[in-house]
């Protein structure tokens, strides 16, 4: 059982971030579809390009992404099915007491539906199911900061010891929101370049995001040091 939660708790996180890691930085290389200001530009700009650019079937002015598109919506795929696993089981890690355990739950229950919505911006590309992307692609972030807000409580209530991990798991979720307001909520259109402000703002949304994993792990493992793990679904 102790392997089997060493696998769920440390390894499955760690490795699964490291291939979307991976299959991304391939969709990005291979991207050959423009963006919203330059339909004709070649290749992927880091400052012009969302990230569902990447998923698109076909470039803005009709150019071939099928490489893109199929590493793009894959690693989503991938990373939704993983972390919506992690997530189902994590509270059987912070049941020690009653208060870490209820944050715990409520946060898994935001991250499980993060992941499917991680799933689903992939399974709806922005060129053909622009409506349900959309939707997806506003949920990852708005439950995403739900479950880091919760997550942090559990940490802060599981062991004092967690404060300094906590509140940069914190942190991060505060980029989260920021991007929230400046694209969601629409903050953008107050800026100079609302579009380079929305495109930047989410990848260090998906930055911060990505950071919380290492954190995450290490607290696991401090509570595999500790005690031992029966995993039921939210505990």
């Amino acid at each position: 059982m102790k392997r089997r939660a060493v696998n769920l708790f440390i390894t499955l996180p760690l490795v699964s971030i490291g291939i979307y890691i991976f299959i991304l930085a391939l969709a990005m290389v291979s991207y050959n579809g423009g963006n919203t200001v330059d339909h004709h530009e070649f290749g992927y700009s880091f400052s012009l390009n969302f990230l569902s650019d990447l998923g698109r079937a076909s470039g803005y002015a009709g150019q071939d992404n099928r490489l893109s598109f199929y590493s793009f919506n894959f690693s989503l795929a991938f990373i939704g099915i993983a972390f919506f696993t992690y997530f189902l089981f994590l509270p059987s890690l912070h049941n020690s007491n009653p208060r870490s355990f209820l944050f715990s739950r409520i946060g898994s229950f935001f991250g499980c539906f993060s992941s499917i919505c991680f799933a689903g911006v992939g399974m709806t590309p922005a060129d053909s199911l622009l409506d349900m992307h959309i939707f997806f692609a506003n949920w990852v972030f708005r439950s995403m900061c739900i479950a880091v807000l919760f997550y942090a409580l559990t940490f802060i209530f599981l062991n004092k010891n967690n404060l300094f991990l906590s509140l940069l798991f914190l942190l991060s979720g505060i980029v989260v929101l920021t991007h929230i307001v400046i694209a969601d909520i629409d903050l953008a259109v107050y800026m100079s370049n609302p579009h380079y402000a929305r495109v930047m703002s989410q990848k260090a949304a998906v930055i911060a995001m990505i950071f919380m994993v290492p954190l995450m792990a290490i607290i696991n493992l401090r509570q595999l040091r500790e005690q031992t793990i029966d995993l039921r679904l939210f505990g």
